[in-house]
């Protein structure tokens, strides 16, 4: 019944969430060498870090085949990116941006019998201006550009296409701009969000009733992708329309952003009141990621080294 965290000990929304699971016996993830078999001694793994170092994220796979639970499962998040999360919404019937994935240039092997030139006139016809140009595997405002004009968008394209794979996206004009935060696939709080570079975004309480025509709609909107994304905790990023129908912006932030400093009291509490109750569940159920094989009943795989 141990709780495992990878996250840096001084994050504030850890020290929250160990608060608020003080009963439960937990450490943090500290790992050299893995030597098959290595099974960790915690039966669920709180990852927080793992995305953005590969040996971090090796370990947290393995863990999880060996029958380890970690949230977010290691597996599905290597699934999606910016483009590849579109068909899934035609699927599930959500309005989203129009959007243009543009040819990365390939340094390492000759791919130009494959891949062709953008079909410039074809796209700003599609896109229009202003358009946002952004990475498809990126995060936090890494490399996203508002774009005025044909000529800025190729400039751009011509900076970047050797070291990102970029998508070209309509800039959606929106009423309203919502972030909604979603815990076990089936809770949901949606705060207010003014998007702004760099960190400098602001969190708010929505007012009733700007929010109450669209709640319904951003609820199951968002306990739907959660499901199909595979993410126990997720926050997913909606702008509203003038004709009050939502648009996906972003859906899939496995890290959310937790900061007592930056969100309202009110859903910087339920996200840790909530975050609790579903390690609590995970612990207790025995559940496993997708890809974990499922053991024979009355098994055991064993302790681990030294555990």
């Amino acid at each position: 019944m141990k709780l495992g965290i990878l996250e840096f000990r001084d994050n504030g929304f850890i020290r929250s969430i160990l608060e608020g699971l003080r009963d439960v016996p937990s450490e943090f993830i500290r790992v050299g060498q893995l030597i098959h078999p290595s099974p960790s001694a915690c039966r669920v793994i709180v990852d927080r870090l793992s995305f953005c170092d590969p040996f971090l994220r090796e370990v947290m796979r393995y863990w999880s085949m060996c029958g380890t639970y970690v949230l977010n499962d290691p597996f599905y998040t290597l699934v999606y990116d910016k483009l590849s999360e579109i068909p899934l919404y035609d699927t599930l019937g959500i309005r989203h941006a129009r959007t243009v994935l543009l040819p990365r240039v390939n340094r390492t092997e000759d791919v130009r019998e494959m891949v062709a030139e953008p079909a410039w006139q074809e796209i700003e016809a599609l896109v229009g201006f202003p358009c946002i140009l952004k990475p498809a595997d990126g995060f936090a405002w890494q490399d996203v550009f508002p774009v005025q004009s044909p000529a800025m968008l190729r400039a751009l394209y011509e900076s970047f296409k050797d070291t990102r794979t970029l998508i070209v996206q309509e800039l959606v004009r929106h009423s309203a701009y919502y972030r909604a935060y979603c815990i076990d696939r089936r809770e949901v709080f949606i705060t207010g969000w003014k998007p702004l570079p760099y960190d400098q975004g602001e969190y708010f309480l929505p007012e009733k009733g700007a929010l109450l025509p669209v709640a319904d709609a951003i609820v199951a909107q968002t306990t739907a992708l959660n499901a199909a994304l595979g993410l126990d905790f997720n926050a997913v990023e909606w702008c509203i329309t003038a004709d009050g129908v939502p648009v996906v912006i972003d859906s899939y932030n496995d890290v959310p952003d937790v900061r007592r400093e930056k969100l309202p009291a009110a859903c910087y509490e339920w996200v840790v009141d909530r975050f609790c109750a579903c390690v609590r569940s995970k612990l207790a159920s025995g559940e496993r990621n997708h890809l974990a094989p499922r053991m024979p009943a009355g098994s055991d795989p064993g302790p681990a080294p030294g555990g």
